[in-house]
C-alpha cells in the first residue's frame, strides 16, 4: 500500500494499489511517461460541517490510472451508533465499484446522522479493498447547531400602479427557514378604508394563517381593493407574518392614479318641478364629481314623454375637477296638448369613465288662455241659450 499525490492540486487522501505491472501491461497503458499510476479513492473536501438533524451527502471519485480493472468493495469506518450511510453510483445504491484503465467513478456517500447525535466533530474513514489492497481516505465529519428558526417574506411586485376601481393583487412568499413545521399567522396593515384578504395563489378560500413545513415555502396572494372615492396617490400596506416566535414583514405600495364619480342633482336638490303645456320652463341641474381624477366630456341627456322639446345649455361640460361641480340648465317645453298631471323625464350626466342618472317629475299644468276661452264659450253658449228662451217662451 501506498499513498499518491493528486496532479490536480486538490486535497487527495488514498491509498494506491501500486501493483507491479508487467513489461506487456506496460507497453498497454497510455499514462505519460513519469504520471503516478494505482487506483485512488479521493474526495474533494473531506472535512465538512452540517447541521444537527440533517442526512447530507458527500461526493467521492473512484480512479484507476495505469492499473488493470479493478473492483472495489466499499466501506465507512468508525461510525457512530444509530447513524445510517449508503453509497451511490449512477443514482441507485452499491457496494462495490468496478474501475478499468483510465476510468474514473463518480460516487456519492449519503450519511444521516441518529437523531440525538451531539454537535461535535466525528473522524470517520472512507474503505476501498481490491485483490489484497485496501484504500482509506480519513474523513471528518463536524455537526453544528441548527440555525436560529426564522421567516422570510418576498413579494414579486412590491409596487403596483391601477385606479381606484381597480384590484391590487400581491403574490407573495413566506418561508419557513427552520428545522420544524409551523404555522405562520398572516396580517396586512391598510390605509382606512382600504380592504386586504389573503389567499392561496391559485385558490379563492381566505386564509389568517397557513402551514408551512420545515425548510418550505408557501406560495400566497393578498388582493388589496381601495375605496372608491379614495383621492389619487400613494398609498402604503405593511404585511406581516408571525409563528409567535419569529416574524417577518415587507412593505407594499398602491399608485392610485384616481377616478372621477359623477353625482347628478336636481334644482335645489330636487326631483321635481312644474311646467305649462306647450310653454318653455328652465331647470337647473348640477353635476358634482365626488372622484379623485378630474371628470371630462360630461354630456347631458334627456329621455322625455313623446311631443315634448328638451336641450341642455351647456349640452357638453369640458371638465369637473376633483370635489368639484359644474351646473346647466334644462330647457323643457311640455307638448301643447299635453293633459294635465305628473310626467318622469330620465336625466343622464355621461364623462369618460363616469356617469349618473335620475329621474324628475315634471307636473304639467294647462294654460290659462285655454281656461278664459272656455269659459268665453260657456258664456256665449249661456247668451244663446237665453236669448232663445226669450224668444221662444212668449209663445
Amino acid at each position: 500500500m501506498r499513498t499518491a499525490f493528486s496532479p490536480l492540486g486538490f486535497v487527495v487522501l488514498t491509498s494506491g494499489l501500486a501493483l507491479a505491472a508487467s513489461g506487456a501491461f506496460a507497453d498497454t497503458t497510455s499514462s505519460p511517461p513519469n504520471s503516478p499510476t494505482g487506483v485512488w479513492l479521493t474526495t474533494d473536501y473531506p472535512a465538512v460541517t452540517e447541521q444537527v438533524g440533517k442526512s447530507f451527502t458527500m461526493d467521492l471519485s473512484l480512479e484507476n490510472h495505469g492499473m488493470p480493472p479493478e473492483r472495489v468493495q466499499l466501506s465507512l469506518d468508525g461510525v457512530p451508533e444509530g447513524w445510517h450511510y449508503e453509497f451511490e453510483g449512477g443514482g441507485n445504491p452499491v457496494k462495490a465499484a468496478m474501475v478499468g484503465p483510465g476510468d474514473t467513478r463518480s460516487l456519492t456517500l449519503k450519511m444521516t446522522p441518529a437523531s440525538g447525535a451531539a454537535a461535535k466533530t466525528y473522524a470517520l474513514t472512507l474503505v476501498g479493498e481490491a485483490d489484497n489492497q485496501k484504500l482509506s481516505v480519513p474523513i471528518s465529519v463536524t455537526l453544528a447547531p441548527p440555525a436560529p428558526a426564522s421567516l422570510k417574506l418576498d413579494a414579486k411586485l412590491p409596487a403596483l400602479r391601477g385606479s381606484a376601481s381597480s384590484n391590487f393583487d400581491y403574490d407573495l412568499t413566506v418561508k419557513n427557514d427552520s428545522p420544524s413545521d409551523v404555522t405562520v399567522n398572516l396580517a396586512a396593515q391598510t390605509p382606512p378604508g382600504f380592504d386586504a384578504t389573503f389567499k392561496e395563489q391559485y385558490g379563492s378560500q381566505e386564509l389568517t394563517s397557513v402551514p408551512i413545513k420545515a425548510n418550505e415555502s408557501k406560495d400566497l396572494k393578498l388582493s388589496v381593493k381601495p375605496p372608491q372615492d379614495v383621492p389619487a396617490g400613494k398609498y402604503k400596506v405593511e404585511v406581516g407574518t408571525s409563528t409567535g416566535k419569529v416574524q417577518a414583514e415587507t412593505a407594499l405600495l398602491l399608485d392610485i392614479t384616481g377616478q372621477p364619480k359623477l353625482a347628478l342633482e336636481g334644482p335645489s336638490g330636487m326631483l321635481s318641478g312644474s311646467a305649462v303645456a306647450g310653454k318653455e320652463h328652465s331647470f337647473t341641474f348640477t353635476v358634482n364629481n365626488t372622484g379623485g381624477a378630474p371628470a371630462r366630456d360630461v354630456k347631458l341627456t334627456a329621455d322625455a314623454p313623446s311631443g315634448w322639446k328638451i336641450d341642455f345649455s351647456p349640452a357638453k361640460i369640458d371638465q369637473i375637477a376633483p370635489g368639484g361641480k359644474a351646473e346647466a340648465q334644462m330647457r323643457i317645453t311640455p307638448a301643447s296638448n299635453a293633459i294635465a298631471g305628473d310626467y318622469s323625464v330620465d336625466v343622464d350626466s355621461n364623462g369618460q369613465g363616469a356617469s349618473d342618472n335620475l329621474k324628475f317629475r315634471v307636473t304639467v299644468e294647462t294654460s290659462t288662455e285655454w281656461g278664459l276661452a272656455g269659459l268665453g264659450i260657456i258664456g256665449i253658449a249661456v247668451l244663446v241659450m237665453a236669448g232663445a228662451v226669450t224668444r221662444y217662451g212668449r209663445r
